[in-house]
């Protein structure tokens, strides 16, 4: 069964910046992960703020948000979905 987890992608003033993206595997310190896209971006969709506002606070220097997308979790790490 696949598990899928949040990635979020930052954007930087600076071109090549690295690490650039944070997984967001867990809530209230619960794992939090999806077994379809649909809702893994139905939970997206429902707390986009409350992502937006945890990124910035790992990432305060950013300037936004890239982009926000489920992928799937593997042994190896994560794969795009």
């Amino acid at each position: 069964m696949k598990e899928l987890i949040i990635l979020i992608v930052m954007m930087f003033p600076e071109y090549g910046r690295y690490p650039d993206s944070i997984e967001v595997n867990g809530l209230h310190g619960k794992p939090l992960s999806f077994t379809t896209v649909e809702r893994c971006a139905d939970h997206v969709n429902e707390n986009f703020d409350a992502l937006k506002d945890f990124a910035m606070s790992v990432y305060p220097d950013a300037v936004t948000i890239k982009r926000i997308v489920c992928v799937e979790k593997n042994k190896q790490g994560i794969t795009g979905a």
